[in-house]
């Protein structure tokens, strides 16, 4: 059996779209004869394979540009920062963790009592009263609270916006490659078409025309499975904007990222100023020595006062007060190992501050190394590769038909191009997202 295909050129919205359908040859055992379907056969399949390919490809790209606003990063941004559930529910808890800060201002409520005997009748009022700067350690406390919810709140917004650059660039690298599957689809035609009329003179082999055909199918399916994973990033970007997972996006910003060469000192200084998450282990310190200096006050007496009214029957009445202080006499058991505690809490946050501190520069300097590896890609092969792939991949078709290169060297030089493409796409999607990684490592997030 030999399988031949003939094609149709149709245009759809800018796209001109090579359908080729198949046939089949019947073949003598002593010769091979060529026998033609019917003209109207052969529309009929040219119809109904653009039809799959307008309704699957096309056609959605279509009606998101239609019926979708264009948005493009800035928006993105702003709209996570508004309507992302986590960050709502962390400005919740920051308004919550700011009331009760006032509870620290206050003393203890007053105590209120009533006792009768048979003679008489007791009123009594007692107010304990913390040691004042009990009271003030207290509020500080409850401030750097406050404090740290702040950068839990700082910490997952910048970690958000380079979730949304990410999926950013993934749609982006998504579109791009994309539009080299449908650019290789058309060279894989004319290749096909090439090699068929090559077949009907007796230059080319079954072979040639069969592989055209096969890698034709592969090109095809790789672009059906691009606009799956496009549906799949454009899912996630929804769900990070708490959208509805089916709504389309339409973002046509080229990934251009201005980027800047800042010496590694200045970035390590600007992570030490800026990262949440190393200002929160600042910040741990900080708790940890309010909580020795709390330790030590516990040597400190609180106080107590207490006003005591009497009524007795025969129509006497007295008062009575009282003020008292609490006595560490226990202080061996009880305050000396709340101050070895706190003092060992101290030790651990310079420690932990440290380890972060470390583990915060590195990811500084990984980040900016691989800032530099991808820009250096992107000039290499915006230079030198894809220029060259495209040159060899012309004068491998031309030799072909001329007969002067092989078959399967035409295929090496078309799929060479296309991975370069690829890898093209990739790197300046990496590089996209190496820069977010680094604002986020240092902190600023534009």
């Amino acid at each position: 059996m030999l399988t031949n295909t003939e094609k149709f050129n149709l245009t759809y919205g800018g796209h001109r779209v090579l359908v080729s359908t198949a046939h089949t040859n019947t073949q003598n055992t002593s010769c091979l004869v060529t026998q033609q379907r019917t003209e109207t056969s052969a529309i009929v399949m040219a119809k109904l394979s653009f039809l799959i390919y307008l309704t699957v490809v096309l056609l959605p790209m279509r009606v998101s540009a239609a019926t979708d606003s264009l948005l493009n990063l800035r928006e993105l941004i702003e709209e996570v920062k508004r309507e992302n559930p986590e960050l709502q529910a962390l400005r919740e808890e920051l308004q919550a963790a700011g009331y009760g800060v006032s509870w620290f201002r206050y003393m203890p409520d007053p105590f209120a009592s009533v006792e009768f005997s048979d003679e008489m009748t007791m009123y009594s009022v007692t107010q304990q009263i913390p040691f004042p700067t009990k009271i003030a350690k207290r509020l500080d406390f409850a401030e750097l609270d406050v404090d740290y919810v702040a950068l839990l709140y700082e910490g997952k917004e910048q970690m958000l916006i380079r979730e949304v650059k990410e999926a950013y660039a993934d749609f982006l690298l998504l579109q791009g490659k994309i539009s080299a599957t449908v650019k290789s689809i058309a060279f894989l035609q004319q290749i096909h078409n090439t090699a068929r009329q090559k077949y009907s003179v007796n230059e080319a082999s079954q072979a040639e025309v069969l592989m055209a055909q096969v890698e034709l199918a592969r090109s095809e399916n790789q672009l059906l499975n691009l606009n799956d994973d496009i549906t799949i990033v454009a899912a996630r970007v929804n769900t990070l904007l708490n959208r509805d997972l089916d709504m389309r996006l339409l973002l046509l910003d080229s990934l251009v990222p201005s980027v800047d060469t800042i010496p590694l000192p200045v970035l390590y200084e600007l992570a030490r100023t800026n990262q949440p998450r190393l200002k929160s282990s600042e910040l741990k310190q900080k708790k940890a020595q309010l909580m020795l200096s709390m330790a030590r006050q516990g040597y400190l007496p609180d106080m107590a006062f207490k006003y005591t009214h009497e009524m007795m029957e025969s129509g006497m009445r007295n008062s009575k007060y009282m003020v008292g202080v609490t006595v560490p006499l226990w202080f061996w058991g009880k305050q000396d190992r709340a101050i070895h505690e706190a003092n060992a809490i101290v030790r651990s946050a310079g420690a932990r501050y440290e380890m972060m501190e470390n583990a915060v520069l590195l990811d500084v300097k990984e980040a900016k190394v691989r800032l530099d590896k991808f820009r250096r890609v992107i000039n290499l092969y915006r230079n030198s590769v894809l220029p060259q792939a495209e040159t060899a991949l012309k004068s491998a078709l031309t030799g072909y038909e001329l007969n002067r290169v092989d078959f399967h060297i035409l295929l090496e030089s078309e799929k060479s191009l296309v991975l370069a493409e690829y890898d093209y796409e990739e790197a300046r999607a990496n590089l996209f997202m190496a820069l977010a990684e680094l604002e986020q490592t240092i902190g600023y997030v534009d």
